[in-house]
C-alpha cells in the first residue's frame, strides 16, 4: 500500500513514495499550544485501508492543531529492502525530522504504531536514522516525547497474522501473491526458532521496540503507552502484557490500557473517549515533566 492512495482531506501530500505529511496551517499554528507536540509520527499496520489511518491523523490534528503531522503506512517490502535502501526511501521523512531539531533535543515527538507491522517499521526508521548520523556515536538528547503503541507487540502466530493481513485484500491476484510471501516469512521464521535456534525477526523487532532508545530522542523517561485489549483475536494481550512488563522492569517508564471488548486495532472506535483521553492526559505529563524522574 502506497501512499499514492491516501485521502486528502487532511491535507496530506506525499513525502517520497512511502510516507505522506500534513503541514499545519499558518492559523493553526499560532493558535497551537506550546507544550504540544511539534510532530507526530504515524506508522499504521499491515493492509490498513488509508481511509482508517486518516481517522487518526485527523483525530491528532484536531488535537494537536500546530503539530506536522507523518503518516507511514505499513508495506511488506519492508521484509526485503536493506536498511541502505530503507535510509534512500525515507530520506524525506528524515530531513523533516531534522528540520524540525530532533538532532539537538528541540523537537517534540509523538510517535504512535499500530500492530507488529508498525512495530517492525520503527525498528526500521530507527535504524535508518542511525545510519544517516554523520556521527554515529553522537549522543542525541531526549526530547519531550511519547512512544503509543497500539496491539503489539506479540509473537506471530501463522493463522491469526496470515487473515489478518490478507483479508482486507480485494484483488484475488494480489491477495494470492500476499498470501505467498506471508507464507515465506513463517517459514524463514520456523527454519530460525527451530532450525538454526537463533532469535527470529519477530523475537529481535519485540526486542528493539523495548530498547531505552527505541527512537533516537528517547531514553528511559520517555513513556511507553500499551493499549489492547483483551478482546483482540490477532495479538494475544497476553504476550502484550508480558511485554510491557519486561520493558518495565527494564526500568523504563510504561502505561499500559488493556480493554475488556474492542478489536485489533479497533480501541479508538470501540473506546474513543478512554483511548484519546489516555494518550492526551500522558502527553500532558511529558509537556509537564511529571513522568518517571
Amino acid at each position: 500500500m502506497v501512499v499514492s492512495s491516501l485521502p486528502t482531506t487532511t491535507n496530506f501530500v506525499p513525502l517520497g513514495a512511502f510516507a505522506s505529511i500534513h503541514k499545519p496551517s499558518e492559523s493553526s499554528f499560532a493558535s497551537a499550544n506550546a507544550t504540544d507536540p511539534t510532530l507526530i509520527l504515524v506508522c499504521g499496520w499491515m493492509s490498513a485501508y488509508p481511509v482508517h489511518l486518516q481517522k487518526y491523523c485527523s483525530m491528532y490534528a484536531q488535537m494537536y492543531p500546530g503539530a506536522t503531522i507523518v503518516l507511514v503506512p505499513s508495506h511488506l517490502s519492508i521484509f526485503w529492502t536493506p536498511y541502505t535502501a530503507l535510509r534512500a526511501r525515507y530520506a524525506q521523512l528524515i530531513d523533516v525530522l531534522e528540520a524540525h531539531g530532533y538532532r539537538e533535543g528541540n523537537a517534540k515527538i509523538l510517535t504512535h504504531i499500530f500492530s507488529n507491522g508498525g512495530a517492525f517499521h520503527l525498528v526500521a526508521l530507527n535504524r535508518v536514522l542511525q545510519l544517516a548520523q554523520s556521527t554515529p556515536k553522537k549522543s542525541i538528547p531526549r526530547s519531550p516525547s511519547l512512544l503509543v503503541i497500539d496491539s503489539a507487540p506479540a509473537a506471530e502466530r501463522f493463522s491469526r497474522i496470515h487473515g489478518a493481513i490478507t483479508a482486507p485484500i480485494r484483488n484475488p491476484l494480489t491477495r494470492l501473491a500476499v498470501s505467498a510471501f506471508v507464507s515465506s516469512v513463517f517459514a524463514l521464521i520456523w527454519v530460525q526458532k527451530h532450525v538454526l535456534h537463533t532469535p527470529s525477526i519477530v523475537d529481535k523487532m519485540m526486542s528493539a521496540v523495548r530498547a531505552v532508545r527505541a527512537l533516537p530522542w528517547m531514553d528511559a523517561k520517555t513513556p511507553r503507552l500499551y493499549i489492547y485489549s483483551k478482546a483482540d483475536k490477532v495479538m494475544p494481550y497476553t504476550e502484550i502484557d508480558a511485554h510491557a512488563l519486561r520493558t518495565e522492569r527494564d526500568g523504563i517508564d510504561v502505561r499500559s490500557v488493556c480493554f475488556e471488548g474492542s478489536d485489533h486495532v479497533s480501541h479508538a472506535r470501540m473506546y474513543p473517549q478512554e483511548y484519546w483521553t489516555a494518550i492526551r492526559g500522558l502527553w500532558k505529563e511529558v509537556s509537564e515533566g511529571k513522568q518517571l524522574q
